[in-house]
């Protein structure tokens, strides 16, 4: 559930970027600090909580001023009681152009266990990944991908969602992003759908909607079944997102944010 939503944050795109001597953090709709909190629920059950945090200060990685930005989830509810899950993900992601230097992984489910490392160097169009259990000695050996122009990880993804200017975009519109995950380069796509009141549960707004487009599936049986909704104000927030799925309809909503860019906490 939790790869799930920030599958769907990573199908966003950042479209000005800053001159040479701009501050690029000045446009940002986002600010170190920042803290979200979300609920994960099937029908009228809980099965999971999640948050997710812009560290508090920049980080110096490789030579470059980065945020750190991470999420964590784990069961809650009724499917706690059947099963664990504690997983962490995280990155660090150039303050200048928000593109990924360095991804990871923590995942722990039930008895299975994973780490991963991600190494993006955008000048050589390379990207290295490096996954093992850490309960054991041998690692597996590290494996090497080509990429060309701009790649994102979800990270990186996601803080980009916070800047899309929907007001450019009109009804029908689709948006592209190329997004490295599990090995594999993707070209997601979603289509903008305008403007509507949402009841959130951080209470009743403006939201622009957007459809993640996937092919049909077994999981996944609608094609624009997956359904997101984005503050419609100076933070762009994520509101809902709702997937018509194969057992169902899932939801992922915000249920409380703290040290926004704009405006008070809301606990």
């Amino acid at each position: 559930m939790l790869s799930f939503i920030l599958i769907l944050f990573s199908c966003y795109f950042l479209e000005a970027q800053p001159t040479e001597n701009e501050d690029p953090t000045a446009n940002y709709k986002f600010r170190t600090g920042e803290h979200l909190d979300f609920k994960l629920s099937y029908g009228w059950f809980t099965v999971g909580k999640a948050s997710l945090d812009i560290d508090d200060n920049f980080h110096s990685y490789k030579n470059e001023d980065c945020y750190k930005v991470e999420i964590k989830g784990e069961t809650a509810g009724f499917l706690g009681v059947f099963t664990h899950v504690d997983d962490r993900w995280g990155a660090y992601v150039k303050k200048k152009d928000l593109l990924p230097i360095h991804a990871y992984r923590n995942i722990e489910e039930g008895k299975y266990v994973r780490e991963e490392r991600t190494y993006f160097d955008h000048a050589q169009g390379k990207v290295e990944v490096m996954r093992y259990d850490p309960r054991k000695e041998k690692r597996n050996p590290k494996r090497m991908y080509d990429i060309k122009g701009d790649v994102y990880d979800l990270m990186s993804s996601y803080l980009f969602l916070r800047n899309v200017e929907f007001e450019k975009y009109r009804k029908g519109d689709t948006i592209r992003i190329k997004t490295f995950y599990e090995d594999e380069l993707y070209n997601f796509e979603l289509v903008f759908n305008g403007k509507e009141e949402i009841d959130s549960k951080v209470g009743l707004l403006q939201a622009y909607k957007v459809n993640f487009l996937v092919p049909p599936s077994d999981i996944f049986p609608n094609e624009q079944g997956i359904v997101a909704w984005i503050s419609a104000d100076t933070n762009h927030l994520p509101l809902r997102i709702e997937a018509e799925m194969f057992f169902g309809k899932a939801y992922c909503d915000l249920t409380g944010y703290r040290n926004i860019k704009y405006g008070p906490d809301y606990q």
